[in-house]
């Protein structure tokens, strides 16, 4: 029988995905990669009805997922993960068991919320680096790795998302936590002593989106803003993208001008001396 991995959030669901989840005999929901699952959980015991509906922690779909595929090959089985199922997520494991077990799988795209922060900055998609997340103080790391992929971003003028954190609770990192982290880590090494002033883009893609533009700086101060977020910290701008962070998302000119100055440095100077800590 097949496994379906069905990616969804709470405000885009296809009309595959809901009939995938009618036609399977279980359907399990992951619900810790995301915060805010409690619509997607709503939503999806609306349409599977008198289906077995499971809540699955970490634990389970990752060090239990063998149990999963058992089922799998006697039944219908979708588990439901918010965004698309393979981005951002541990499940291409699942699908690489299921395929040695010769159990037949699907994936069921849905639209994620990295691709949407990054379409919805107004930024060109293909001037993005390497997609970062910030650990939480729960990891007990420091992130020097993190660093280092920054400055490799900037070094070949490549935009960066930064996503935050989220612990087993379902408690994303704070804003003022996250850029904390980058900036410490960042003054220990002795690096570039104005990265704090570029520009950092908070967005949050949902009912409503919100954007919150400032330098990295002053975005230190407790930012309210609905979960979930992430932050983008561009490189070098086009001329169309700085039009649009100004005249779209509303960001401020005087921001903008400090990042222009600023971005100027040549990050590539730092790659070595990073490449140390890593």
């Amino acid at each position: 029988m097949p496994l379906y991995l069905v990616g969804l959030n709470h405000e885009y669901i296809t009309q595959k995905a809901v009939e995938y989840i009618k036609s399977s005999d279980l359907i399990i929901i992951d619900s810790y990669t995301m915060p805010n699952t409690d619509k997607i959980i709503s939503d999806i015991l609306d349409i599977a009805k008198e289906k077995k509906v499971i809540i699955a922690n970490r634990k389970m779909l990752e060090d239990e997922s063998s149990d999963i595929l058992d089922i799998a090959k006697e039944k219908k089985v979708s588990i439901i993960i918010p965004g698309d199922p393979l981005i951002a997520t541990t499940h291409a494991s699942i699908v690489i068991d299921a395929k040695i077990k010769n159990i037949e799988t699907e994936i069921i795209n849905g639209v994620s919320g990295i691709c949407m922060a990054k379409s919805l900055s107004g930024l060109q998609y293909y001037k993005y680096g390497k997609t970062l997340t910030i650990p939480g103080p729960w990891r007990n790391v420091k992130a020097f790795s993190l660093l280092f992929n920054l400055y490799a971003n900037l070094c070949i003028k490549a935009h960066t998302l930064l996503l935050f954190d989220i612990d087993d609770n379902k408690k994303t990192l704070k804003v003022s936590q996250g850029i904390k982290t980058i900036l410490d880590l960042n003054n220990e090494l002795k690096l570039y002593n104005n990265l704090e002033n570029l520009l950092g883009v908070l967005i949050h893609a949902g009912d409503k989106n919100i954007f919150i533009g400032d330098s990295l700086k002053n975005l230190l101060s407790d930012i309210n803003i609905e979960e979930p977020y992430s932050l983008i910290i561009p490189s070098n701008l086009h001329s169309e993208e700085e039009n649009y962070l100004k005249y779209v998302l509303g960001i401020k000119s005087d921001a903008l001008e400090k990042h222009k100055r600023f971005i100027k440095e040549d990050f590539c100077k730092y790659m070595q001396y990073l490449s140390n800590y890593i």
